[in-house]
C-alpha cells in the first residue's frame, strides 16, 4: 500500500525554505513514527531491566506506560491542533513561554535527538559485524558496516518523505511480523504454566510498587520516538487533523503489540519462574531458543529495527535542525531545500555528526566504548533529555490555552491531564538518576546541564547581537486556506498572514523565507 499520493511537480527552488506541503498520508505519518519507536529493538534491550523490577506483574507495568504515553500524545495533539509546523518542541514552547523557553526547548531536543543517529548507527555496524561474524565467519569492521547503513540512509532519506515512511513500513512489518510470530508460539502452547490474568496483579512484582515503577520506567523508554510524527506538521496532509490521529494511533497499536510481547514473555517463563524471568540479561533470546530453537532470527529481527528506526529518527532530527536552520537560529544553509522541496543540507549534515561521533566514541576517544558503549550513552542522553522535553511541553500547553486560546481552553484535556503528565514523568528521570548508573553513562546529567549552559550563554548573546534571530522564534508555516487538498508551496501574502493571525492567534508567513 502506497503512503501518500504523488505530488506535482515541484518548481525549481534551489534556495527556498518550504518543505512539500501534503506529501505524507496518515498511515506514512503513522508509520514513521512507530517506526521510530524500535519496536523489537525496545523489547530486546529493554524487557530485561523492566523485568528486573516487575517481574511477572512486567505487562502491568507495561500498561502503566502505555497510559503516560497517551498522556503525552495529548499534550502534542492539543498543540498539533494549532500549531502544524516541524519545530515540534521548539515551535510550540515558543508559544507556551515565550521566545528564550521556547529557545532552550528547542537547544535541548537538539541535543536529545542528535543522540538517535549515533546510538543507532553504532548499534547497526555492532550488530551486523557480530550477526555476519556468527552465521557466516565473515568479519567486517563494525565502522564499515556503520558507513554502509549510513550511506543507504542518506539515500532514502534524500528522496524525500514518503520514501522514508514507505521504506520504514516494509521494515516495520517484518520486525513486528517476526515477534508476534514468537507471541503466537507462546501463548498458543499455552507458556510455560497456561495462561493467566495474574501477570496483571500488582502482587505479582518482585519488588511491589516499586518494582512496577522500574518496570514503568523502562517501559516509558520503550514508546520515546512517537512524538516525532509532530516534526511532520508541514508535509503531512491535513495536518491538524492527521497529527493528532497518528500520535494516538501510533501508541494505541505499538502499546497493544508491547503489552502482548510482556505478557507472552511472562506467559512463557511462567509464575512460578518469576525470578528467572527478572534474572534473565536477555528473556527474549532465551524464549526464542526455547521455542524456536533459533538465536539467529532475533539478531537479525534487531538488525531490521534498528535500520527502520534511523531511517524515521533521522527524519526527525533533520527537521528539527531544519526548522532551527530556517530561522536562523542554525546556520542558515540548514533551513534550505533543493528543488525537490527535501532538506538535503541538514541530512547530510546531521548523518555526517552522527557518523563521527558514533565511530569516534566508539573506536577510542572516550575509553574505547564500543559500538554497543555508545548505543547505551547516546540511548541514556535521548532517554532522559525527551523525558525532560515532555515535562515541559506539558507545562507549556496549560499556558498556550490559557493565554492564546482561553475560550477553548477545557479543564480536563489542557489542565488536569497535562499536570498529570508531568507528575507520571518525574518516575523516569528519578530511575535514570538513582541508583548512579555505571560509567559513562553516570555523566548524562552533566552532560545535559552543560548543553543547557551552553544555549543559555548563546540565548544571552542572541539577546544583545541578533535580536531578530529571537523574533523569529516559533514561527508557524502554514499554507492557504484550503491547502491541504493540493500541494502548494506558497502561503498567505503579507495581508491575509496578518488577518489570519489575528483570527487564530498563528502567524502566517510566506513559507519560502529562510
Amino acid at each position: 500500500m502506497s503512503t501518500a499520493l504523488p505530488s506535482p511537480p515541484a518548481s525549481p527552488n534551489p534556495k527556498g525554505g518550504s518543505l512539500r506541503r501534503n506529501t505524507l498520508s496518515v498511515f506514512g505519518a503513522v508509520a514513521m513514527c512507530m517506526a521510530f519507536m524500535g519496536p523489537a529493538t525496545s523489547v530486546a534491550f529493554n524487557t530485561p531491566p523492566a523485568a528486573a523490577g516487575a517481574g511477572y506483574a512486567l505487562p502491568l507495568a507495561i500498561v502503566l506506560a502505555m497510559v503516560a504515553s497517551l498522556l503525552v500524545a495529548n499534550t502534542i495533539a492539543a498543540f498539533a491542533r494549532k500549531l502544524p509546523a516541524a519545530g515540534f518542541a521548539y515551535t510550540y514552547n515558543s508559544h507556551g513561554f515565550g521566545k528564550s523557553g521556547g529557545f532552550l526547548s528547542g537547544w535541548l531536543l537538539l541535543l536529545t535527538y542528535g543522540m538517535v543517529g549515533p546510538m543507532l548507527f553504532a548499534a547497526l555496524g555492532g550488530y551486523s559485524h557480530d550477526f555476519l561474524d556468527d552465521r557466516f565467519d565473515i568479519r567486517v569492521p563494525w565502522q564499515v558496516m556503520s558507513l554502509a547503513f549510513a550511506a543507504v540512509v542518506w539515500g532514502v532519506n534524500s528522496l524525500g518523505v514518503s520514501s522514508s515512511a514507505r521504506t520504514a513500513l516494509i521494515f516495520l512489518v517484518l520486525e513486528v511480523g517476526v515477534l508476534l510470530g514468537l507471541a503466537g508460539v507462546i501463548l498458543g502452547d499455552g507458556g510455560d504454566s497456561g495462561l493467566s490474568v495474574a501477570p496483571f496483579n500488582p502482587a505479582e512484582s518482585i519488588d511491589g510498587f516499586s518494582g512496577l515503577g522500574t518496570g514503568m520506567l523502562w517501559g516509558i523508554l520503550m514508546f520515546i520516538g512517537f512524538e516525532s510524527v509532530a516534526t511532520l506538521g508541514e508535509e503531512a496532509r491535513g495536518a491538524k487533523r492527521s497529527i493528532p490521529l497518528a500520535l494516538f494511533t501510533a501508541v494505541a497499536v505499538i502499546g497493544t503489540f508491547y503489552v502482548l510481547m510482556a505478557y507472552s514473555t511472562s506467559i512463557g517463563f511462567g509464575s512460578a519462574h518469576g525470578s528467572d524471568l527478572a534474572g534473565d540479561a536477555a528473556p527474549l533470546t532465551t524464549l526464542v531458543d526455547r521455542y524456536w530453537g533459533v538465536t539467529w532470527i532475533l539478531a537479525l529481527t534487531v538488525i531490521v529495527s534498528q535500520f527502520a528506526n534511523v531511517v524515521s529518527g533521522s527524519n526527525a532530527a533533520v527537521r528539527v535542525l531544519f526548522s532551527m536552520g530556517r530561522e536562523g537560529v542554525l546556520p542558515r544553509f540548514l533551513g534550505r531545500t533543493n528543488e525537490r522541496h527535501v532538506p538535503q543540507s541538514a541530512i547530510t549534515a546531521y548523518l555526517g555528526f552522527s557518523l563521527v561521533f558514533a565511530l569516534a566514541l566508539g573506536s577510542g576517544f572516550g575509553g574505547d566504548l564500543g559500538p554497543l558503549g555508545v548505543y547505551g550513552f547516546a540511548g541514556t542522553v535521548l532517554g532522559l533529555g525527551m523525558v525532560i522535553v515532555y515535562i515541559l511541553m506539558s507545562i507549556a500547553v496549560i499556558r498556550f490555552y490559557l493565554r492564546e486560546h482561553r475560550g477553548e481552553f477545557a479543564l480536563l484535556r489542557h489542565g488536569i491531564l497535562p499536570g498529570a503528565t508531568v507528575l507520571l514523568m518525574l518516575l523516569p528521570i528519578y530511575g535514570q538518576l538513582w541508583p548512579v548508573p555505571e560509567h559513562p553513562n553516570n555523566l548524562v546529567p552533566y552532560v545535559i546541564v552543560g548543553w543547557m549552559v551552553l544555549g543559555a550563554a548563546y540565548l544571552v548573546w542572541a539577546h544583545r547581537s541578533r535580536p531578530e534571530v529571537l523574533a523569529a522564534m516559533g514561527r508557524v508555516f502554514e499554507n492557504e486556506p484550503g491547502a491541504d487538498a493540493a500541494d502548494t508551496t506558497g502561503a498567505t501574502d503579507a495581508s491575509t498572514g496578518a488577518s489570519g493571525a489575528a483570527s487564530t492567534g498563528v502567524v502566517s508567513v510566506p513559507t519560502g523565507r529562510t
